[in-house]
């Protein structure tokens, strides 16, 4: 059988196949979240509870791409380019951390958005939180606690620290079973009488 009639049509399928994977590894955008503490009972898998976004969790500004510090920009209406948004100071992960950390003290029962804006001073001081959406009253405490209470690198304008509100988003979620049913979180206590 003669095969090289059939390799040359093989390779450019390959090739365009190879071109449109890296096409796709370049077009997708990562999300970053928080998982679970510990599984939910009957499972060894943590699940999501908190999606965060776009901005990686661990990183200061400095250590953000061009991308990612653009991303950040895009939250305000008609930043320059030259100008920066406040950020904290050792990354966003204490923030959605507490988050998550109320989230499972309430055995992930309250879903839905949380939105938050952090005024900043030009020293990198929070003076004030104003939450807008909230699924509950302690997620709100969790978070304003822990936004009131680290370090921010300010916002800059035209070359100098400047006061500016910082917003926050989050996505909190719950694991299911597959069939949108919420199993018992790992904190609950299972009673036998």
């Amino acid at each position: 059988m003669n095969t090289s009639k059939f390799r040359m049509p093989l390779l450019m399928f390959v090739s365009v196949l190879c071109m449109q994977q890296v096409t796709f590894a370049e077009d997708a955008v990562r999300h970053y979240s928080i998982k679970q503490s510990a599984p939910s009972v009957g499972t060894n898998i943590t699940k999501e509870i908190v999606k965060t976004g776009t901005i990686p969790l661990n990183k200061p500004y400095a250590d953000l791409s061009t991308e990612q510090k653009n991303a950040l920009r895009a939250e305000f209406d008609h930043m320059p380019d030259t100008d920066e948004p406040p950020f904290p100071v050792k990354g966003l992960f204490a923030i959605y951390k507490a988050i998550a950390n109320a989230h499972e003290t309430l055995e992930l029962q309250y879903m839905g958005a949380f939105n938050a804006n952090v005024s900043v001073d030009s020293e990198g001081k929070p003076t004030a939180v104003n939450v807008i959406d909230s699924p509950d009253e302690g997620i709100t405490a969790a978070a304003s606690f822990i936004l009131m209470n680290i370090k921010y690198k300010p916002a800059v304008c035209s070359g100098q620290p400047c006061a500016m509100q910082m917003p926050i988003h989050a996505e909190l979620v719950g694991p299911t079973d597959g069939f949108g049913v919420k199993p018992t979180s790992a904190n609950s206590m299972i009673k036998r009488e």
